[in-house]
């Protein structure tokens, strides 16, 4: 089959269909599935195979490819704004502290509430910790996941 009469078949241009061809071009998911239709060969396997070879060609030039002296993943965040209904005063030292430590307020308190329970034993179980309320919400803060959600949501 000529090329010509592949791109009459796929219902696309022989410019378009050659470029594919010819490797100058990325298979589309619209061509991907003109190719479904027209040959029988899965669409999902076609695209598997296209971000195959995209990953290949980006790992092979990854020796080319620089990122800042720190990469966004190892960045902290100074600070967080507040996002829950504590005391302005603690905030602002739970602010100050984190700035000062380079970490955030949610991973300080984390490290903070993980040091208390590493002191504990098991001869001297810890009293229940606290809980406040939220906007409405009555959180334990011992349940770090409730927290972060009621805190994401404020």
């Amino acid at each position: 089959m000529s090329v010509v009469e592949a791109a009459r078949s796929l219902g696309v241009s022989r410019p378009a269909l050659s470029a594919f061809l010819n490797g100058r071009s990325d298979l589309s998911g619209t061509m991907a599935l003109r190719f479904e239709k027209a040959f029988g060969v899965g669409m999902e396997t076609l695209m598997r195979m296209q971000t195959a070879y995209d990953i290949a060609q980006a790992r092979r030039g990854a020796d080319e490819i620089s990122v800042g002296p720190q990469s966004v993943r190892e960045r902290v965040t100074p600070y967080a704004e507040p996002t829950s209904n504590i005391d302005r005063n603690v905030m602002r030292r739970l602010r100050a502290e984190a700035a000062r430590r380079r970490t955030s307020v949610s991973e300080l308190v984390e490290e903070g509430l993980a040091r208390l329970l590493a002191e504990s034993t098991a001869t001297d179980p810890l009293p229940p910790l606290p809980s406040w309320r939220s906007g409405g919400h009555m959180v334990d803060i011992s349940d770090r996941d409730a927290l972060y959600r009621v805190m994401d949501e404020e």
